[in-house]
């Protein structure tokens, strides 16, 4: 069964005993022990996206954040996180989740997210085990003002808005640390290691005084950012010999409207 393809590559590359303790990561519904017709890469889960991958004749979704993350007491039909589930079941479709396994893999999310950046002589950011890490740090092309780099940083994530936190607009950047997803309890760490500027996602007000205390200029570009996972993923997998067609999906999740 091809399905069993997509278990041996996130097992030597991403295993689930990577993933933090408070994670809930790999096969969440369905079998993987089953021919794929197609996959579906996605960061989350919602009903438009479990209809796209029905269009594009997938049985599979693998996405980044859980559909299923704390345990379930019932599946009701009546809520919206039911009514998902359910038709994930009735069209026997798999979900496989891959999330903080996938932000500690060496070739995961923050090394995406740093590529996109075509960050220089990078390294991770932060230790979590004696072999893997989370965020990256490294080098701009160019050092760059702030406002320059911000825009080069918004246009690398194609990300189209950016809360910028700093106490001196007019500083130069050239080192740069990024931690996708909420990172901003890796702060410390890039002020640590010269951080000229650190890029995440949902830093809270509190936080956001902590880094300004602290002399640190920080951009929060939100969760979004991380949909560029899909497109190195489905590289990995096809490298590793997935034969069955394996898309991006094009639902746009970011759940926010600036106005």
């Amino acid at each position: 069964m091809n399905g069993m393809i997509v278990k041996r590559f996130f097992d030597a590359h991403y295993p689930l005993d990577l993933a933090y303790d408070w994670d809930n990561v790999g096969l969440q519904i369905g079998t993987l022990n089953k021919e794929i017709t197609g996959a579906l890469l996605t960061l989350d889960v919602t009903k438009d996206v479990v209809d796209e991958a029905l269009d594009k004749g997938c049985n599979l979704i693998i996405a980044h954040h859980p559909l299923i993350f704390t345990p379930l007491k019932s599946v009701l039909s009546d809520t919206y996180k039911g009514q998902v589930i359910e038709k994930l079941i009735k069209h026997d479709i798999a979900l496989y989740v891959s999330h903080t396994n996938y932000d500690l893999g060496h070739a995961g999310m923050n090394a995406v997210l740093a590529s996109r950046l075509n960050l220089k002589d990078d390294d991770v950011l932060e230790m979590v085990t004696e072999t893997h890490g989370i965020g990256r740090i490294g080098k701009l092309h160019k050092k760059m003002p702030l406002k320059e780099a911000v825009e080069y940083i918004k246009q690398c994530l194609e990300m189209p808005h950016g809360r910028l936190i700093t106490s001196n607009p007019n500083k130069d950047v050239l080192t740069v640390a990024i931690s996708g997803g909420s990172g901003a309890s890796h702060m410390f760490e890039a002020k640590k290691k010269g951080a000229d500027v650190y890029i995440t996602g949902d830093v809270s007000y509190h936080q956001a005084h902590d880094m300004l205390q602290m002399g640190l200029t920080a951009l929060d570009i939100g969760h979004y950012a991380e949909k560029h996972f899909a497109k190195a993923l489905m590289n990995e997998l096809v490298e590793y010999g997935a034969t069955f067609t394996i898309y991006e999906s094009e639902i746009n999740l970011d759940p926010f409207n600036y106005v």
